[in-house]
């Protein structure tokens, strides 16, 4: 079994209600043969420009939940 790392970027509308933003995922894949086995979140970055001003939108990272929802 072969275990390793994909960074992905991606634009996504923020369920929490604060526009659009662009996530980093870093998912740790273990894979046998070039078949994915089993694909797990490791760490999540979010740039939304809101969260940037201080004394902005404060974050619940409900964008969590929807792409772990990716996983196999």
């Amino acid at each position: 079994m072969e275990q390793t790392r994909e960074r992905e970027w991606k634009s996504v509308v923020c369920p929490g209600g604060k526009g659009r933003a662009t996530v980093m995922c870093e998912w740790n894949i273990v894979s046998e043969k070039g078949r994915i086995l089993k694909r797990t979140l490791g760490q999540i970055d979010c740039h939304n420009p809101q969260l940037t001003v201080f004394g902005g939108v404060d974050c619940n990272w409900r964008c969590e939940g929807v792409i772990t929802k990716r996983e196999r």
